[in-house]
């Protein structure tokens, strides 16, 4: 008879954690909408855009560390464009 294994705890893929920026938020849910309405997967934008599919991930999720740089090349990938405005 086989041993009984406990049950693994369940543990949070570290890719999966999101930020906690509200605004940096709704622009993620953005881009990741402007992919999926493309067809694209996360590994096939990575690709166009010349970064790798951690920092697609990490950008859709919201996380710090993704540089102003390798988010505007995700976001021109999907033909998205960045103005900033005036917070009232």
């Amino acid at each position: 008879m086989k041993p009984i294994r406990p049950p693994i705890a369940p543990v949070p893929r570290r890719h999966a954690k999101r930020g906690t920026d509200t605004d940096l938020l709704a622009l993620c849910d953005t881009v990741r909408a402007a992919r999926t309405a493309a067809g694209m997967t996360q590994a096939e934008l990575a690709l166009v855009c010349g970064v790798s599919r951690d920092t697609v991930i990490a950008f859709e999720n919201g996380r710090s560390g993704v540089s102003l740089g390798s988010a505007l090349r995700v976001m021109r990938g999907l033909g998205l464009t960045l103005s900033p405005a005036v917070r009232r």
